[in-house]
């Protein structure tokens, strides 16, 4: 008797101890540590120039009809649908993370036959279990299912931030394409009057006919870049269709459209705001967390799982000789199973998932470093665009500057027609130059913005 009462008291001791344990047992979620420069060592310090506009960016492109594509975009692109859906599939999955730590009521029916075919039975039982989240299990599944909706929330907004990025850009090249367009059929037909200016010369006997052989070769080149402009248009109209989900692109699309004007576009952000605004950042963080949740489930797995249980079995007799009522039986306990002989696998695999914390520790931390060299790269980028354009601006001025002058002459008699010719056409080829300058510049603007993350948290927030 005494030893009965002994084992009771180790069993009980031993039970109060697990309890102790399972109180302490947790994996908390490691913040990586990650160092910033103090400010963005290629943007250009102004001083009362406002804080960027995350949420709509592009507006800074003072285009309308781009606002108007983009807005569409926003509703109807089909790969932000579907990402939103994703993170609709992981937050009703977040919402119920604790269910397996919860009581959980089954009902079952059976219909057994007596071995000897003399009487049938109808069977129902009611089973209940309630495992108890010990050892840090609830707060590692919890951890787990928040990695995942963060995960996927993040992905949402790479999408749209990319979506947005790549709309702007399409829309930047359309612009430029028929812009270009335009310009070269001016040019073509400069190219054609210097052609019958040429020919009346070699009619006249006061040159050869092989003068007309480079200027024939400049207007089929002119010709061939024309068509090759068009085709830049043509894609970039259908790539535009497909971002707002359309099969074919609005007509107005393909007219002339007037190129966006980039104004107050220098970002003055800290670089510490990249960790909240930077998807491949924030991916990389929700990681950890899921990585730091299937850690504490891999801990938690090498310790007893305990939990409470319940039974009731009711049956009665459907066909018999002899007749009977309904029978019940029921029990409840408590339920413990300790793992024994793959105790090793279960340290083994809590062993791998701490090494994949840290994987994922350091990947987020490559990422941030990542994230600062994009941001500074495209800064500038920027910068060098924006040099570029100012030169192609100044010589514009000049060509047209010469181009008057060269009227004049010719208007006076002092210069032959072709002369005048020939400098509206260097006017027409700085203009193409400008044309790719300001396309250049717009569109490391876009890069820009899409490296920095283009959207703000209250905006993904609102998507979903």
């Amino acid at each position: 008797m005494m030893g009965s009462i002994a084992r009771s008291g180790h069993w009980c001791a031993g039970l109060a101890a697990t309890l102790l344990l399972a109180g302490c047992v947790s994996t908390p979620v490691p913040k990586p540590d990650v160092s910033l420069p103090a400010h963005w060592a290629h943007a250009a310090r102004q001083a009362g120039t406002p804080e960027p506009d995350y949420h709509q960016w592009w507006q800074a492109l003072h285009d309308p009809a781009l606002n108007q594509v983009v807005d569409e975009s926003l509703k109807a692109n089909l790969n932000l649908a579907s990402a939103l859906e994703r993170v609709r599939a992981a937050r009703a999955l977040y919402l119920r993370s604790d269910a397996p730590y919860k009581p959980a009521l089954s009902i079952n029916t059976d219909d057994p036959v007596d071995p000897d075919a003399r009487a049938s039975y109808f069977l129902m039982g009611f089973d209940a279990h309630w495992e108890l989240p010990f050892f840090g299990r609830a707060q590692a599944a919890h951890n787990v299912a928040q990695g995942h909706l963060d995960e996927a929330a993040d992905k949402l907004r790479e999408v749209r931030v990319s979506m947005v990025a790549e709309v702007a850009r399409d829309w930047i090249n359309l612009s430029a394409a028929q812009h270009n367009s335009a310009i070269l059929k001016q040019m073509i037909d400069l190219q054609q009057k210097r052609i019958r200016l040429a020919r009346v010369r070699v009619h006249l006997g006061l040159a050869s006919p092989a003068v007309l052989t480079a200027p024939l070769l400049k207007k089929s080149d002119l010709q061939t870049q024309q068509q090759s402009a068009r085709h830049a248009a043509v894609a970039a109209a259908q790539q535009l269709a497909t971002l707002t989900g359309r099969d074919e692109p609005r007509p107005a699309w393909l007219r002339h459209a007037t190129l966006p004007t980039l104004r107050g576009y220098e970002p003055v952000s800290v670089p510490a705001d990249l960790l909240n605004t930077r998807p491949g950042i924030a991916q990389a963080r929700a990681r950890v967390i899921r990585a730091a949740g299937q850690l504490g489930l891999a801990k938690a797995n090498r310790y007893p799982s305990i939990g409470l249980g319940a039974s009731l079995v009711a049956s009665t007799d459907l066909a018999s000789y002899h007749a009977s009522g309904i029978n019940g039986i029921g029990s409840f306990g408590p339920t413990v199973s300790i793992p024994l002989f793959d105790w090793g696998l279960r340290k083994a695999r809590a062993n791998a998932k701490g090494h994949l914390l840290k994987a994922a520790s350091l990947a987020y931390r490559e990422a941030v470093l990542q994230g600062v060299a994009d941001v500074e790269t495209k800064l500038d980028a920027l910068h060098s665009t924006q040099g570029r354009l100012k030169t192609r601006k100044q010589v514009v001025q000049r060509e047209k500057t010469a181009v008057a002058r060269a009227r004049t002459r010719a208007r006076l008699g002092l210069d032959s027609p072709d002369q005048h010719l020939a400098a509206e056409f260097s006017y027409n080829q700085a203009r193409l130059r400008l044309i790719h300058a300001r396309a250049a510049h717009d569109t490391a603007y876009v890069a820009l913005y899409k490296a920095l993350g283009g959207a703000s948290n209250r905006s993904i927030k609102s998507a979903g």
